[in-house]
């Protein structure tokens, strides 16, 4: 994973809900090409975030409901009914929220909404297929990922 585009996991509630944060910095890459003299956060960067979030929110409701035994790993498989409603813009704090709509062993979906100062700026639902540990064993960005979710999310049992 070449973009990690969740700063800081604010709540989470395992088989319920989760709150996350994204602030984008002029600074960042993308604006210099997304478009120059009208810089915008691309539609697919703010998918990958609120699939990031959900991907957190699946995996630590996994736990909670089937126990740890195995690691999980979600992965993005659909993106329905995504609607984009304005733009998110350089120095925008987006918070995300994502809402557990199911989940069994093989998959779980979620319903995400981002918000801008209580705007809703773009929402979808998102179905995830939930791989296993020895399906990822070859996959040399696990351990980095789960380091960085670790260390942005809040402390909780599961």
């Amino acid at each position: 994973m070449r973009f990690f585009l969740i700063d800081r996991i604010r709540e989470m509630v395992p088989g319920d809900r989760a709150i996350g944060i994204k602030c984008w910095s002029m600074d960042n890459e993308i604006f210099q090409d997304h478009f120059p003299g009208l810089p915008t956060t691309p539609g697919v960067l703010l998918t990958e975030s609120m699939a990031q979030l959900s991907g957190v929110l699946i995996k630590k409701s996994y736990y909670k409901e089937y126990g740890t035994a195995t690691k999980v790993y979600p992965v993005l498989s659909i993106i329905q009914k995504a609607k984009f409603r304005s733009f998110v813009r350089p120095g925008d704090q987006c918070v995300i929220k994502a809402q557990l709509i199911s989940i069994d062993r093989g998959r779980g979906n979620t319903k995400v909404e981002t918000f801008v100062e209580d705007e809703l700026v773009c929402e979808a639902t998102l179905s995830f297929i939930i791989g296993m540990e020895m399906d990822m064993k070859n996959n040399p960005q696990i351990d980095k990922i789960e380091t960085y979710f670790d260390s942005i999310s809040p402390k909780i049992g599961a």
